[in-house]
C-alpha cells in the first residue's frame, strides 16, 4: 500500500498553479513534493531579517509539515516578466492546534518562482509574512 505523503503532485507550468501545487504537497505533508516545487537553495522568510535556506530549510520543513495546520491559498496578482514571477498569496492555515481548540491564521504572502528549463516554475523566494513588519 502506498503512502499519501509520497503521492505524486501536478507540478505548476504557470506561475498561479504555484498555489494549487503547494497545497497538495503541504497539506498531504509530502516533503518530497515540496521539494519538487522549491528550488534547492531556495529561502523562506521566518520574520523580517529572518530567514531559512537550502539545508536548513529542508530540515525545518519535515518539521512544519509533521505539525502542520491545513492551507488554503488563493492567489491575488501573479506578475511574470519572462522567467520570474511575483506572486500575492492570501492565505487561512485553519484546523485543530495542538491543545484540540480551533485554530485560524491567515495573511498575505508575496513569493518570487522561476521557470527552470523543463517549464516546471518553483519558489526561490517563500515570504509568508509578506509585507507585514516585525
Amino acid at each position: 500500500m502506498s503512502n499519501p505523503t509520497d503521492e505524486k503532485i501536478s507540478l505548476p507550468v504557470e506561475p498561479a498553479e504555484m498555489a494549487t501545487a503547494f497545497v497538495d504537497a503541504f497539506n498531504s505533508g509530502n516533503l518530497q513534493a515540496m521539494k519538487e516545487i522549491f528550488e534547492p537553495e531556495a529561502m523562506r522568510v521566518i520574520s523580517p531579517g529572518n530567514y531559512q535556506a537550502g539545508k536548513e530549510l529542508w530540515a525545518a520543513g519535515e518539521e512544519t509539515l509533521a505539525h502542520r495546520l491545513p492551507i488554503s491559498l488563493s492567489v491575488r496578482h501573479a506578475y511574470a516578466v519572462g522567467d520570474i514571477a511575483l506572486l500575492i498569496i492570501d492565505y487561512v492555515h485553519e484546523g485543530e492546534g495542538p491543545d484540540g481548540k480551533h485554530v485560524r491564521i491567515e495573511g498575505t504572502a508575496t513569493d518570487i518562482v522561476r521557470r527552470g528549463a523543463d517549464g516546471v516554475w518553483r519558489c526561490v523566494i517563500s515570504n509568508p509574512s509578506g509585507t507585514n513588519r516585525a
